[in-house]
């Protein structure tokens, strides 16, 4: 549900879509998308972009940007990847996502080296943190990164500073699958 909570977007049968909460038609968000699959959607905090992932086959996955309004999508990662759950940083500037393996269902190329990754919104200075970890995102502030690590078997709520350091555990569970920090 966007910030203001009128309008929902979702996935359906590979393709994203928005409708107001209201009621109403859904719509396309993203034109000229061709055969890609578009999975995983994030409002921005400001409600007027989402992030997602873009995917095909043969030329893997990207992190893409798209204005709330639909329209043409921009591509955000420099290399195409297994990319999953992006999330905007709460002043918009930085994209959190995190890059798994491939292989088994997926292909088995692409970069190897998966983690929790940043990029600027804008396409630029991409990195990996130097953390082991998944499902990354923000809380209230945007000079920390929240994302599920684990310790002695357990899932842990984790947080560093954008360049991996000050890790801080914030929860732990033996039974937690996951984790979600509220805005």
């Amino acid at each position: 549900v966007s910030p203001d909570g009128r309008t929902v977007v979702f996935e359906s049968l590979g393709k994203l879509w928005t409708k107001p909460v209201a009621g109403g038609e859904p719509r396309r968000l993203v034109s000229g998308g061709g055969d890609a699959m578009e999975a995983w959607p994030s409002w921005s905090r400001d409600g007027r972009q989402i992030v997602f992932v873009s995917w095909t086959d043969a030329g893997l996955g990207t992190v893409r940007t798209v204005p709330a309004r639909g329209g043409a999508a921009r591509t955000v990662t420099r290399t195409p990847g297994h990319y999953a759950s992006p999330r905007f940083s709460p002043d918009g500037r930085t994209i959190a996502f995190e890059q798994r393996e491939g292989g088994y269902l997926t292909a088995s190329r692409g970069d190897d080296n998966p983690g929790v990754y940043l990029v600027g919104a804008d396409g630029t200075n991409q990195r990996r943190l130097p953390v082991d970890g998944r499902s990354p995102q923000f809380g209230a502030a945007s000079d920390r990164v929240f994302f599920i690590g684990s310790s002695d078997g357990k899932a842990q709520l984790v947080s560093t500073d954008l360049a991996g350091g000050a890790r801080r555990a914030h929860a732990t569970g033996e039974l937690v699958n996951d984790y979600s920090i509220s805005p």
